[in-house]
């Protein structure tokens, strides 16, 4: 599994990593994985902060604004194609 972070939430997972004394941040997301499955209700909290949809619904749009980044490999502009693709809130 691989998720895209922000600087910033990158450097607090690092933190949390060093904080907490935990080998990498592969440990500490098994870790905060086996909480959630034994609390599930935690991420009720997660309400509180919404997520925003895209500025826009167009396939073309997103994938353009990726690639224009030049911060992406061909391996995940592929993965977020076909993701795109599958879902049907998006539109092209």
């Amino acid at each position: 599994m691989n998720i895209s972070l922000p600087a910033d939430q990158i450097t607090f997972i690092d933190n949390l990593v060093v904080d907490l004394g935990y080998a990498n941040r592969s440990e500490l997301m098994r870790s905060i994985v086996r909480f959630i499955k034994r609390e599930p209700k935690v991420l009720a909290q997660a309400e509180a902060f919404p997520m925003n949809p895209p500025s826009t619904r167009s396939r073309a749009k997103i994938l353009s604004g990726f690639r224009d980044t030049g911060l992406y490999n061909k391996g995940f502009m592929k993965d977020l194609e076909d993701g795109l693709k599958r879902s049907d809130y998006f539109t092209d």
